[in-house]
């Protein structure tokens, strides 16, 4: 598996310990990434693959199979040919002349398909690997939520307590009372809303690996560590070395043995070898038959087949093209992506929520002096939980990004 700097940098910053919904111990990604490798359904034909190259390839260095043949030569004729009088029995073993540059060229065809299959194989246990690398992180991130969510539910039941005191002593109005009121109940179920997002967010990860249900309590990483990316430029330039466009290259050389053997095919026929016994009822003696033969070549059919090779060559080859200026838009795109949710992390940490904080700070310490209305504590509440919501998604944005653009690149993507 080729490991991605995204992925190793979400394990090394871990931190050291998490809330635990149950005993065991933390889903980390490399534990993630392990049970999928060992439960997913995808990842196990990796042993059939394997047999089903050696198949190919053995299959192609078969020599072709002899023949047995019974020859009964006259018989229930007239005359001295009546009946078995002057039977000829001939008991005959041929099989064709296999020539080794075609047995070489059958088994170049063979080992250009397996490496061409295995690639593709490998393709789709880095997806794999990619689809549960997003996974693992918007469990991350749901946990994250569900925290900011209760502090949000727990700070909003609270403010509507003190309202109602203020109420009982004639400092703030039923109204207020009743705003409060409402804002905890957003809150608790903003709350609610987060846990089932987690609970569904888990059950969707250890799906992957064959889990009826979620059979893990936390997932330990910190996406607050954001790595740095090297420029579009550079890493656009490292697309054509990928393994998805060397999947194209091993299809075309597949191609290529195909139609190289059916040009073999046809330039030259088939020499077949015969030997046997004949015996003659007449003497009731035996002779040993040797037989030559020539099947002459059918160059409409080779030259087909060939033409059919060569096709299948080039249209794989402008896949391949367009596949490649498809992952360029696709780069580019989240490249920008990736720039984006970076500014709005470091807006929400930097700005949005040490603003948010000192403004909540602020009026907590004023209220006692009823410099202010109990409708401006949960304004700045309000804004303080979409301040950390804001980060931990863009945090998640930024890490889901980078695993597609280094699946992309099938390597790290830093400079």
């Amino acid at each position: 598996m080729n490991s991605s700097s995204a992925l190793v940098l979400l394990l090394a910053a871990c931190v050291s310990a998490l809330p635990a919904l149950a005993a065991e111990r933390p889903l980390t990604l490399a534990d993630a990434l392990a049970r999928v490798e060992a439960g997913h359904p995808q990842l196990r034909t990796r042993d059939a693959e394997s047999r089903l190259a050696a198949a190919r390839a053995a299959q192609a260095a078969a020599r072709p199979t002899a023949e047995i043949s019974l020859q009964l030569e006259n018989a229930l004729g007239t005359g001295e040919l009546r009946g078995a009088r002057s039977l000829e029995t001939t008991l005959q073993l041929s099989r064709a002349i296999d020539l080794a540059d075609r047995r070489s060229a059958r088994t170049a065809v063979a080992a250009a398909r397996n490496e061409a299959e295995l690639l593709a194989w490998e393709e789709r246990r880095r997806e794999l690997h990619a689809e549960a690398a997003c996974r693992f992180i918007r469990v991350v991130a749901a946990q994250a939520a569900l925290t900011a969510a209760r502090d949000g539910a727990d700070l909003a039941q609270r403010t509507a307590e003190a309202v109602a005191r203020q109420a009982q002593a004639a400092v703030a109005l039923p109204g207020d009372v009743a705003r409060a009121r409402i804002a905890a109940a957003d809150a608790k179920l903003e709350s609610e809303h987060a846990e089932h997002l987690l609970l569904s967010a888990r059950h969707a990860l250890a799906s992957l690996w064959g889990a009826p249900a979620a059979d893990f309590a936390t997932a330990l990483a910190d996406l607050t560590v954001l790595p740095p990316v090297a420029a579009y430029e550079v890493l656009v330039a490292r697309l054509g070395a990928t393994p998805a466009q060397a999947r194209f290259a091993a299809l075309a050389r597949w191609r290529t043995t195909e139609e190289r053997l059916a040009r073999r095919t046809a330039a030259r026929g088939e020499a077949r070898w015969s030997a046997g016994l004949r015996r003659v009822e007449t003497t009731d003696d035996f002779g040993f038959v040797l037989g030559l033969g020539y099947a002459l070549p059918n160059r409409a059919a080779g030259d087909a087949s060939a033409a059919e090779a060569r096709a299948e060559r080039e249209r794989t080859m402008a896949e391949g093209e367009a596949a490649l200026l498809t992952v360029r838009a696709t780069l580019f795109a989240l490249h920008q992506e990736l720039g984006h949710a970076r500014i709005e992390h470091d807006t929400a940490r930097d700005e949005l929520i040490p603003a948010a904080t000192a403004w909540l700070a602020a009026i907590e310490a004023g209220q006692a002096a009823g410099r202010y209305h109990p409708r401006d504590q949960i304004e700045a509440r309000t804004a303080l939980l979409a301040a950390r919501r804001r980060q931990i998604q863009a945090a998640a944005d930024y890490h889901a990004t980078l695993v597609e653009i280094e699946h992309l690149l099938a390597a790290p993507a830093h400079s």
